[in-house]
């Protein structure tokens, strides 16, 4: 910067100008007016504008977590966890209901342990949005949070976990505010997944079985899970060694306790079984499950139908296939009732195709043992058959010749076998004790239960569910509350999408808003005595999201007089 003085008449006037580059050439260019020289002395500065005296705070994450803040706002979850967590007890500044709902929002845009936590908050505008100073959050402060929803009694030796009335409040604010349709009744998914595990003290982790064949400790979590609008029920959680058909009491007697309307039940084939399905009739609901084809009776009645291929048995056209099905009686459970079959024609010719394929590669290397094994002894020759016959030999018959002459090996495919195999391929039955649905409805109910699947996948991939690092077992059953809540913070992201575009959102859509909102901070700007609240980063984008979502003041910039002190 430069001063320049300027004559007008008997007076000096002093202007301040700058150097600008224009092409190869340095220009001055005017900044402002200073004032008469002789009005200032050698000692004064010149007069500050409004400009000169701007200040800028540091700036705080603000977009995604300000969204997540007021979605949970919505769903009442700090007034809830706190009224049945601490009852009648005024807890003032971090309440549990505070510091659980933060950690629910952390899982959700980046999740961290407990441990960095207290590193993470004060970096976000969550302790401006809770107006809790942000030392508050520190690690002993979240995992005494833990504490408040399951704890040990130590006076009885037992487990407190006060997840399952949190769950039951949370799903009846949910479903108050966004009500079935009219004549309508939940239906509801229930499945079970594998959640890996470190350490070995905590009595819930245990070897079992996972897909992906890791040999390491788990638990298992079950979900219930709403159709209609992916809102999340409920909640269990298992020692790893429990499989899910052991878990069908637990559930009943949930729901039982629940305040929620029957309805309809949707499982898959691992759960069915005569005793499970009068369970859930003499409780009230109905229910849709597949029928393992290991069932003697399910094969039965597999084998036996014949479903037509028209556009009046098309259930539904998918990338993996068309699917025709049709209901037809037969007898299961110990007496006769309406199921379902249907086949999916391109899986069955695969499936037929692999089986041949598999057989005709046996039957080659049986006729080379046949040669090659003549003048190997009995005992030999049947380990040899065994390894190669492997789980095929319900379709293969092989024995060893006592004769020495020729080949030792006589095999053949068992015919009656393979026929049977062949009209069950591609075919599969269920079960639907509500009769008054066709086959079609049936069908799609069933094989769109897959969405709690995808529920199990967001918590494992975006959440990070595992592996769990807590050691106790209340901490545990408390932490996976923490992260199913996050998921009700998804899955109402999720509604309000859908009910802004009017079609099913994906999670992938959700994701894309959260990251253009994670780079979007906030800063306050002081102009004399006022501040500013700037957003950072926000995109037209992101604006006609919240616009379209019934958000569009979430970003609102305010302005407020204060004293002429720091900001």
């Amino acid at each position: 910067m430069a001063i320049k003085r300027h004559k007008r008449g008997n007076r000096v006037y002093l202007a301040e100008y700058k150097s600008v580059r224009k092409g190869k050439k340095v220009i001055s260019k005017f900044v402002r007016y200073i004032g008469p020289e002789d009005k200032l002395s050698t000692n004064d500065k010149p007069r500050k504008r409004v400009l000169d005296r701007i200040k800028i705070t540091r700036s705080y994450r603000a977009g995604d977590v300000r969204l997540l803040w007021s979605i949970a706002e919505n769903l009442d979850f700090i007034p809830i966890i706190d009224r049945i967590c601490c009852g009648k007890s005024q807890i003032e500044g971090a309440s549990p209901g505070k510091l659980l709902t933060i950690w629910a929002i952390n899982r959700v845009i980046d999740p961290e342990s407990a441990t960095q936590l207290e590193r993470w908050v004060p970096t976000t505008d969550l302790p401006y949005l809770a107006g809790i100073p942000a030392e508050t959050f520190t690690k002993d402060a979240f995992l005494s949070a833990l504490d408040f929803v399951c704890m040990d009694d130590r006076a009885s030796g037992r487990v407190v976990d006060l997840s399952g009335e949190l769950d039951d409040a949370l799903y009846q604010k949910w479903r108050h505010d966004h009500p079935l349709p009219l004549g309508d009744e939940e239906t509801l998914a229930y499945d079970l997944t594998t959640v890996l595990f470190f350490g070995v003290s905590c009595p819930l982790a245990e070897l079992g079985y996972n897909p992906e064949k890791i040999r390491r400790r788990q638990v298992n979590l079950a979900a219930l899970v709403s159709k209609h609008d992916k809102c999340p029920i409920a909640h269990f959680v298992y020692s790893g060694s429990r499989h899910s058909a052991s878990t069908v009491k637990n559930l009943l007697a949930r729901l039982n306790s629940m305040t929620i309307e029957s309805g309809t039940l949707i499982w898959g084939r691992g759960n069915v079984s005569k005793r499970y399905v009068e369970m859930v009739k003499d409780a009230g609901w109905k229910l849709i499950c597949g029928i393992p084809k290991t069932s003697n009776e399910a094969k039965e009645i597999i084998s036996m139908t014949e479903i037509p291929i028209g556009p009046d048995t098309l259930a539904r056209s998918a990338r993996t296939g068309h699917i025709y099905a049709i209901k037809t009686k037969g007898k299961l459970f110990g007496r006769k009732r309406l199921v379902v079959v249907y086949t999916n024609r391109e899986s069955g010719v695969k499936e037929a195709d692999a089986r041949n394929e598999v057989l005709s590669i046996i039957g080659k290397e049986l006729n080379e043992l046949s040669e090659i094994g003549k003048n190997w002894s009995e005992k030999r020759l049947h380990s040899q058959i065994k390894t190669i016959v492997n789980s095929w030999s319900n379709f293969i018959a092989a024995r060893v010749s006592r004769k020495k002459e020729g080949g030792r090996i006589v095999w053949d495919y068992k015919k009656q076998e393979l026929r049977f195999a062949e009209r069950t391929d591609g075919k599969w039955l269920i079960l639907s004790t509500d009769e008054s649905l066709d086959a079609n409805e049936v069908v799609n109910m069933y094989l769109e239960k897959d969405f709690i699947e995808k529920v199990f996948r967001v918590l494992k991939t975006q959440e990070e569910v595992e592996p769990v690092r807590h050691r106790l077992e209340h901490r545990v059953r408390a932490y996976l509350f923490v992260c199913m809540l996050a998921y009700r913070l998804i899955s109402a992201l999720l509604w309000k999408l859908k009910e802004a575009s009017g079609k099913e959102d994906s999670w992938e859509s959700a994701d894309m808003l959260l990251q253009g909102l994670g780079r979007v901070e906030r800063v306050e700007v002081k102009f004399g005595n006022e501040i500013r609240t700037w957003y950072l980063n926000v995109t037209k984008a992101i604006s006609d999201s919240l616009r379209g979502i019934g958000m569009k003041d979430l970003l609102k910039e305010e302005t407020r007089l204060v004293d002429d002190v720091e900001v």
